[in-house]
């Protein structure tokens, strides 16, 4: 049941962090989630909750990584929409 509420969890927070977070005019808002995710992976490590093994530090490894790749999707989504209306002031 935790692995499914931690997926969840992980998903939700990644879709804020892309369409929410990442997607205005400031660039640091959406560097909130990463530093929290790497955070909250090395508390686990450290209160050992979370093993060195292969499959949790891969788990780990795939949620930071996420987290980065919506944060830059975020942005990119921000400069496209940017973009796409200083083409219409332009051509209208």
């Amino acid at each position: 049941m935790q692995e499914i509420l931690f997926v969840v969890g992980s998903l939700g927070i990644l879709l804020l962090e892309k369409y929410v977070l990442a997607n205005n005019s400031s660039f640091w808002i959406g560097a909130i989630v990463p530093i929290i995710s790497i955070v909250f992976v090395i508390w686990l490590l450290s209160t050992d909750r979370l093993q060195l093994n292969f499959v949790d530090i891969l788990v780990s490894l795939v949620y930071i990584s996420l987290s980065f790749i919506f944060w830059g999707q975020g942005q990119d989504l921000y400069h496209r929409r940017t973009v796409k209306k200083v083409n219409e002031r332009i051509y209208d």
